[in-house]
């Protein structure tokens, strides 16, 4: 008889509402599988384009190792990237993993191991590795399969739910910040969107580099929250104001050596123009789509660097869990939330006014 566990699956792209709360079945065990008991799982902003139907299509890499036929994203289907638990079963191929070790992983699974982006440090780019939470069904679950590619051990010293957010999340910005933007003792760093997930954890890793830690958020309530975090400055943006007269203020009219963006479009011109000579724009992120305006001589007359960073990998994971481990940075979680709740959590990120932080979601017995 097969056996079942609690789950939240999606049925049909759409709002909020189409993520449902029910049972399906827990997933069996191939010979590359690990299956893990789900301790927590955030929520990613790519859980909410899958859900709402902006990304329709697997990737190539899994169509292709899977011998899969079909393009479109297969319904039902369980979301979640950013997941953390305790191994509980483990496939006839595995042999550097066992049962009940706490371990956290990436968003993807997969890797070949040998090309050129896995052996210099970007598997992220690795044209074998697939998505979970959109190829194969991912962590709003009790149960979910990842591979030994993609996870590393939690220390016994960082909080098991909170290590979700050790990859996708704070992952993310350690690649932003220390291996992109390169960020320096002394330089002023700017970061959008400071409020959210990524933001809230660029911030104390531009501080832990030693820089001078310009924010932004759309919130005048958060404005504390985010100088207790380490913001030297905050600016509180308004809908289609330039603010990068703040920056130049605050920066004694020089601008900021590495500006971290985490907002896109709505942002973009703010922060090009708030950056300084030799400036490195590091484009995390991208909210709302669309296109932003963009001259080249800024660019030229200003010797910028405009760069873009990606997912993170297993050794960007591991620093992630040593940073937290040591008390060097802080998880910080916006709110727990039981999978029945999964909708409310969704529409409450898209929200965002009141959010700082991560949303997690927890399996609950």
């Amino acid at each position: 008889m097969t056996q079942m566990m609690n789950a939240v699956q999606i049925n049909s792209f759409g709002g909020p509402e189409v993520l449902i709360y029910g049972q399906a079945p827990i997933p069996l065990v191939g010979p590359r599988d690990i299956l893990l008991k789900v301790a927590a799982c955030g929520i990613d902003r790519k859980d909410l384009s899958i859900r709402e139907g902006t990304i329709r299509k697997k990737s190539v890499a899994y169509r292709t190792s899977s011998n899969d036929k079909s393009n479109d994203i297969e319904f039902p289907l369980i979301l979640g990237t950013e997941i953390s638990g305790t191994i509980v079963e483990t496939g006839s191929q595995i042999h550097q993993f066992t049962t009940s070790q706490r371990v956290a992983s990436l968003p993807r699974r997969g890797h070949c191991g040998t090309c050129l982006y896995c052996h210099t440090g970007r598997s992220e780019s690795c044209a074998s590795a697939w998505f979970i939470g959109q190829d194969a069904n991912g962590g709003y679950a009790q149960y979910v399969l990842v591979g030994a590619d993609s996870i590393c051990q939690v220390p016994d010293a960082v909080d098991l739910q909170e290590a979700c957010i050790s990859a996708a999340c704070i992952g993310t910005m350690i690649r932003a910040v220390r291996d992109i933007g390169k960020v320096q003792i002394g330089e002023k760093v700017l970061i959008t969107g400071a409020s959210g997930g990524l933001g809230v954890h660029a911030i104390q890793l531009a501080k832990l580099a030693g820089a001078f830690v310009i924010a932004t958020t759309s919130s005048s309530k958060k404005v504390n929250q985010l100088k207790i975090l380490g913001a030297d400055e905050v600016i509180v943006t308004e809908k289609n104001r330039d603010w990068s007269s703040d920056v130049t203020r605050m920066t004694s009219g020089q601008g900021v050596d590495v500006g971290i963006d985490i907002v896109g479009v709505s942002n973009f011109k703010s922060t090009l123009k708030s950056m300084a000579l030799y400036g490195r724009l590091v484009c995390v992120g991208e909210v709302e789509g669309g296109v932003a305006e963009f001259r080249p001589a800024i660019a030229l007359l200003k010797r910028l660097q405009i760069l873009g960073s990606y997912a993170p990998g297993v050794e960007h994971m591991a620093k992630a869990l040593e940073l937290l481990a040591d008390k060097k940075i802080k998880a910080i979680i916006d709110s727990y939330n039981l999978l029945p709740d999964a909708a409310k959590s969704h529409a409450k990120m898209m929200q965002s006014i009141d959010n700082f932080g991560r949303l997690i979601l927890v399996p609950g017995n």
